[in-house]
């Protein structure tokens, strides 16, 4: 804004010698006139009305570099004081989402996020600021924060601004991941063919499922706690698909006449490895593993006093 003398008219403002746009004067003497966008650096201003120009005036623009790295925000989480959230993921079942705050964004801004979970630390994707006035907002696996149900997950970000290749840190944010009391703990590879998962439990009024998280998740038929664990047989498709690749495994407990499901913590294997079995295992797969073995053991024994016999 600036001020002429009265007179009727409109002001045409020039920006070192460009017209820059035309405003309206005002009975006053004063005239508005938007300059956004403006590029940095020095901008020497005059106006023009009725043929009379106006002295120059001087205006330096430069950017705020600044940033204010304060603790990102976990999405449907509230406020625990102190940098810390919680969240019920019974009440948002699914993938969570990583909110960055206004940190004093400026395009091409790099900006990457880091979660550290019950056993993992996950470094997401790298996103690039294209509109400063969007927040950017990462995805978290539902497998991830289901991990840390009953514990906490730590949740960073950095940013990356050119042209320095300098990293700078947010502050961190404490998250806790509510649900159920106590963890449920991961299932356990139950055979040395790497094809069974054993779950365990310390009370036989609750049903369970396997879940194996790979290329494609595959979810076993659901079955009923005998006594302190089940043995569920790994699908033998799915072993095949992602032998030698990372996977994941966990479980699901349910209460008998309740359609509540809680969600055990996740067990990772980084490369999948295991054995084909042959006919007569796969023959004896129904059986508990400690029969199982026993079992192959016999059959074993009795081959080899065949091929004895035959030998005389």
């Amino acid at each position: 804004m600036a001020r002429l003398p009265p007179t009727a008219g409109s002001v045409q403002v020039l920006d070192n010698g460009v017209p820059l746009g035309t405003a309206t004067l005002q009975a006053d003497g004063t005239w508005n006139l938007p300059a956004a966008g403006l590029a940095q650096g020095t901008h020497t201003f005059t106006a023009r009305v009725d043929g009379v120009i106006s002295n120059p005036w001087t205006v330096n623009i430069q950017q705020n570099n600044e940033m204010n790295l304060v603790e990102p925000h976990f999405k449907n989480a509230t406020s625990a004081g102190n940098g810390r959230e919680q969240i019920n993921y019974y009440a948002y079942e699914g993938d969570g989402y990583v909110e960055i705050p206004a940190y004093g964004a400026l395009n091409g801004d790099t900006v990457r996020v880091s979660w550290v979970g019950r056993s993992v630390t996950i470094d997401s994707e790298i996103q690039t600021v294209t509109n400063p006035a969007i927040p950017l907002v990462f995805k978290i696996s539902m497998y991830e924060v289901i991990d840390c149900i009953g514990v906490n997950a730590t949740i960073k970000y950095t940013v990356v601004r050119p042209p320095s290749n300098e990293v700078h840190r947010s502050l961190a944010l404490s998250l806790t991941v509510m649900g159920h009391s106590g963890a449920i703990a991961a299932p356990t590879i139950n055979s040395p063919d790497n094809n069974n998962l054993r779950v365990k439990f310390e009370t036989d009024y609750y049903s369970a499922r396997a879940r194996f998280i790979g290329l494609t998740t595959v979810q076993s038929p659901v079955e009923q706690f005998n006594g302190t664990y089940i043995n569920f047989p790994i699908d033998k498709a799915w072993l095949s698909a992602n032998r030698g690749r990372p996977v994941l495994f966990n479980w699901s407990l349910k209460r008998f006449g309740n359609d509540q499901i809680f969600y055990s913590q996740i067990m990772r294997v980084n490369n999948l490895r295991f054995k084909e079995v042959d006919i007569a295992t796969e023959a004896l797969e129904p059986f508990d593993p400690a029969t199982r073995d026993a079992l192959q053991r016999f059959i074993a024994s009795g081959y080899a006093l065949i091929k004895q016999l035959f030998k005389r």
